[in-house]
């Protein structure tokens, strides 16, 4: 470079105005940095939010587990009462169930209408919102376990899937098969307090329509007041004071038929859904005694029982007295001298009334019941066989009658209770959002906080 080229460029330098740099420059640079990191977390933690709450309300039913922690299916050996976050049967479907539950242990003031199923072939325990029915009356188990019927709906417990009955009423039996069900069409009501049946159906799940149905009058015919033959062929239902029996064959045009037979009852009831002896040839009741002394928790409560086949073959041999129950319901036969019931324990407040067939409180859920009890029968035997205990606070119950029968009772493990609900997702992933904005706030306060202490120092 020539010295006269150097002496223009000095020249050109020093024309140029000096450059003025902001005090303030780096400060501002660095605020918008952590605006930006700000930015970018908010973001991130609202994504985060919308992500979760979507995942958590998906409309997907979850399967049931794949595996079984019992070697084979039965019934629990003890139930547990389930937690009030107890995933519902529609969002995680247990599988075919042993028992179906209810009681002040499972209900409360925000769910009155709640039941409990716990699976065959596992501890896993669901929940059932229906209405203000009653498991072992109004609220049935399937004999297989598949099945709730209860609140005019049919609830697949496979599937978590449900749907219309079809059968317009309350139930009153399923076939031992599970095919057919047997119904009480809707009340009627005469001021102050009585009831009555237009007419009893049978209802074909398959068909899904009825088979038969019996016109009843003006008399009322309560839960488990009936009983349907092993091949679903012939239905016997208690009116008032008497057994009728009626064949799905006599049903005429318009699927309506007569009693063929009218078995007097004498002050006693028909023995429950399982009221068909295993040939289907006679239907046994039972007759209402009184103990003294009564065993049990309430020895003053002195209504009991005794198991008879009116009709059927006599051995000679009677079946035990059951003493101090509330009910007895006989589920189904191991033979024809062993019957499967259960049975209902009575509490403090149990008050034993005559059967008032058309009055409205009972005996529609026998009132005064603290615990039920699976039973055996056994002709000849000096009392019942006790093969299962509700635990307190559990006062209604229906069971599988297939595993009942069969003597079928595994070892209760650990209860699963199922995922949490999706609003306790969504509420856990918000906090978890909040929990981030929170802390990024912060260290934006920390930050400016050291900022604006390290600005004097660096002025000084």
């Amino acid at each position: 470079m020539t010295d006269r080229l150097a002496a223009a460029l000095r020249g050109l330098a020093d024309g140029v105005p000096a450059a003025v740099v902001p005090e303030d420059l780096f400060d501002t640079a660095r605020r918008r940095h952590r605006r930006r990191r700000a930015a970018v977390a908010g973001s991130l933690a609202v994504l985060v939010l919308l992500l979760g709450v979507g995942y958590a309300l998906r409309p997907v039913t979850l399967p049931a587990p794949a595996t079984s922690r019992v070697e084979a299916p039965g019934l629990p050996s003890r139930l547990v009462t389930p937690r009030l976050l107890t995933a519902p049967v529609d969002a995680s479907p247990p599988g075919p169930a042993a028992a179906l539950f209810s009681g002040p242990a499972v209900r409360s003031d925000w769910n009155e209408a709640r039941m409990t199923v716990v699976a065959a072939g596992t501890d896993r325990y669901r929940r059932l919102d229906v209405g203000p029915v009653i498991p072992g009356f109004d609220a049935l188990l399937s004999p297989d376990g598949r099945y709730v019927w209860a609140g005019g709906l049919l609830f697949d417990l496979a599937t978590g899937e449900h749907r219309r009955s079809g059968a317009r009423g309350h139930p009153l039996a399923f076939a031992p098969d599970g095919k057919r069900l047997a119904y009480a069409a809707d009340d009627t009501f005469t001021a102050p307090n009585t009831y009555a049946t237009p007419y009893v159906g049978l209802y074909d799940r398959e068909r899904r329509a009825d088979v038969l149905r019996v016109p009843v009058g003006t008399a009322w015919v309560p839960p488990g007041r009936a009983a349907v033959t092993p091949d679903g062929g012939t239905l016997a239902i208690q009116v008032r004071d008497e057994v009728w029996l009626t064949r799905v064959a006599d049903a005429g045009a318009d699927g309506t038929a007569e009693p063929y037979r009218k078995l007097p009852l004498g002050g006693g009831r028909l023995a429950g859904p399982g009221g068909w002896l295993p040939d289907g040839g006679a239907v046994a009741v039972v007759s209402r005694t009184t103990c003294g002394p009564c065993p049990g928790p309430v020895p003053t409560y002195r209504r009991s029982w005794q198991l008879t086949v009116p009709a059927g073959p006599s051995t000679g041999a009677a079946f035990p007295e059951v003493r101090s129950a509330t009910f007895v319901q006989v589920l189904g036969w191991r033979s024809a001298d062993e019957a499967v019931a259960l049975v209902g324990v009575p509490g403090p407040d149990a008050v034993d009334r005559p059967d008032e067939h058309d009055s409205a409180w009972g005996p529609y859920h026998e009132p005064g019941t603290a615990a039920v009890q699976l039973v055996l029968l056994r002709r000849g035997a000096a009392v019942p066989e006790v093969l299962l205990h509700t635990p307190e606070g559990v006062t209604e119950l229906s069971v599988a009658a297939d595993l009942a029968v069969d003597g079928a009772v595994r070892t209760s493990g650990d209860p699963d209770f199922g995922p949490p609900p999706p609003w306790l997702v969504a509420l856990g992933l918000a906090s978890v959002a909040l929990l981030v904005a929170c802390v990024v706030a912060l260290v934006r306060l920390r930050h400016r906080s050291a900022a604006a202490k390290a600005g004097p120092a660096g002025a000084a």
